[in-house]
């Protein structure tokens, strides 16, 4: 029997629906944070939503970061039309945004695609950020106007296949990279049109082959979960420092020192940062990383932007909240890596998707390229369901410090939602510097006695705040299929 796509649609109209009888009003609020390790005086929000269901979600990549949360009002009231975002102070912005009703997708049904530029650890020059916008710009338009873009973020960890010598099953993986110059790109799946996601990846591959980029996508077939990757190309850097000469030869030699952090925020819908991308590199502005996602129907693109050498200056940092028309203007002219008559032309971007978006800015500020010479961070994925709001990241980043083969250590990202019965679903991934002297053959065995020791404690330190056992599920592992078994 063939199921009808209005019946394919069923899971993301309930949820909507169930999300709607449980809220006060049909505009979701938020409130987005932007920090720097220079900045003395940012005060981060709190690490729970203020009322009701929500979610919070933090990016942190060199000296910079991103945090947002999201929650559905619980007082009954008017919603305001469109987007709304003001200035909180020292790079705190909120708003609300009236969610797009259109915006259907069954998260049951869903792949990762992997693009990736580099395997080494990540310190793109300015270069590498213009090759990360087109990156960016081919994964996007690929999905064009058809396909829901859940979850984009870079820098991620690159992933490598295991040699021939090893069994097919994984477990022949080598400790990764934590942070190089990779996108990855979680979207949704109609299921009922197989060709469409065919379509989006042999797009994706035309050009990743042409520019020598490595392309894995999830592998689906059966037994197989998040986080085990099938390749369809490989990384060839021979080809992609030519491609990078030929297109951006002319960009400033060297590691960016000082960039803007942006946030473009408004209700989801397919094709808007496709809109947004292909707008940033029509005026010649790279990206040092990158973080899209979805909360609550609510579209947030965090990205980190050089700025321009010939435009730096002593100026403070400061925050702005921007129609995302006057913002790409603003930005183009100060992080714009050409003159404006070497910029091609592009449409105006309130004939987009992301016509109403707001673009919220702040900086300059100094992004910290780059990982110090002496230091190897390797990921460590983390997964937690808990019946009360707990900053389970932290607490699995102490104990992980304080083992003694652990020299230095951060929260890369952190995701976590409340659902209706409070209970807490997160994941995060920490990054750790082991000692230098753990000679490379044994970095897997200390990894994973490092991961064990790290759960067993953070399940026995809850446990002693009075934490139900039968209520924890904790997983720590340095492979992240682990956490999906």
């Amino acid at each position: 029997m063939r199921v009808s796509d209005v019946t394919r649609q069923y899971p993301a109209l309930a949820k909507i629906a169930a999300r709607a009888a449980g809220s006060a009003s049909a505009a979701i609020q938020f409130s987005v944070g932007h920090f720097a390790d220079e900045q003395a005086d940012y005060e981060p929000p709190d690490h729970e939503p203020p009322q009701g269901i929500g979610e919070i979600m933090t990016v942190r990549i060199g000296g910079v970061g991103f945090e947002l949360h999201t929650w559905s009002p619980v007082t009954p009231g008017h919603p305001p039309a469109g987007v709304l975002a003001d200035e909180l102070g020292a790079g705190r912005f909120g708003g609300s945004v009236m969610i797009n009703p259109d915006f259907l997708y069954d998260s049951a049904y869903s792949t990762e695609i992997l693009l990736t530029l580099g395997h080494d650890p990540w310190r793109p020059d300015y270069a590498d950020s213009l090759m990360v916008t087109l990156a960016y710009k081919v994964m996007t338009t690929a999905a064009g106007g058809d396909v829901p873009i859940l979850f984009l973020q870079s820098p991620v960890a690159p992933f490598k296949d295991p040699p021939p010598r090893f069994r097919v099953d994984g477990s022949g993986e080598a400790p990764r990279v934590s942070n190089g110059l990779a996108l990855r790109m979680l979207i949704a799946l109609d299921t009922s049109n197989p060709r469409k996601r065919l379509a989006l990846v042999r797009n994706i591959a035309w050009v990743a082959a042409e520019y020598g980029m490595g392309l894995q996508v999830t592998d689906r077939r059966f037994g197989r979960v998040r986080g085990e990757w099938w390749s369809v190309l490989r990384h060839e850097p021979d080809i992609y420092q030519r491609k990078k000469t030929e297109l951006f030869g002319w960009a400033p030699d060297g590691v960016p020192d000082c960039a803007q952090l942006l946030t473009f925020v408004g209700p989801a819908r397919i094709g808007a940062s496709a809109a947004i991308a292909a707008d940033l590199l029509a005026r010649n502005v790279g990206l040092l990383s990158i973080s899209e996602a979805t909360l609550q129907e609510v579209a947030f693109v965090n990205v980190v932007v050089p700025v321009a050498p010939a435009r730096k200056g002593p100026t403070a940092a400061s925050g702005k909240c921007l129609p995302i028309g006057a913002g790409l203007g603003a930005l183009a002219r100060d992080c714009g890596l050409t003159a404006r008559r070497g910029a091609r032309r592009t449409g105006p971007i309130e004939d987009t998707p992301a016509t109403d978006y707001q673009l919220l800015r702040t900086g300059p500020v100094d992004p910290r390229v780059g990982e110090p010479d002496d230091a190897v961070y390797r990921p460590i994925w983390v997964s937690w369901q808990l019946s009360s709001a707990r900053d389970v990241p932290s607490l699995v980043l102490a104990h992980l410090l304080a083992d003694k083969h652990v020299v230095d250590g951060r929260v890369d990202y952190t995701r976590a939602r409340a659902a209706p019965n409070r209970q807490i679903r997160g994941r995060a991934k920490i990054s750790v510097a082991l000692d230098p002297v753990i000679d490379r053959v044994d970095v897997p065995g200390r990894l994973s006695d490092l991961c064990s020791r790290a759960e067993r404690d953070v399940v026995t330190h809850l446990l002693g705040e009075g934490v139900i056992l039968r209520t924890v599920e904790l997983a720590i592992a340095w492979r992240e299929r682990w956490i999906s078994r």
